[in-house]
């Protein structure tokens, strides 16, 4: 994360905050709360990132 702050819930229901500075992993399974405006970089296998932005095109077509 390179600024912000996102609150993370995880499906089995753990939590964690991650904030600026910090590396991340959020396996299958999880929501996000963004709780500041925030800048990242994210590196994901070509496969998946394609699966992710199918589902995500999904959800926002409603």
């Amino acid at each position: 994360m390179v600024k912000g702050s996102i609150h993370v819930t995880y499906a089995d229901g753990t939590e964690e905050t991650v904030n600026a500075g910090d590396v991340y992993y959020w396996p299958p399974g999880h929501t996000v709360r963004v709780d500041e405006d925030y800048e990242a970089i994210e590196f994901s296998p070509s496969d998946q990132m394609g699966e992710l932005m199918n589902h995500l095109e999904t959800k926002l077509q409603g």
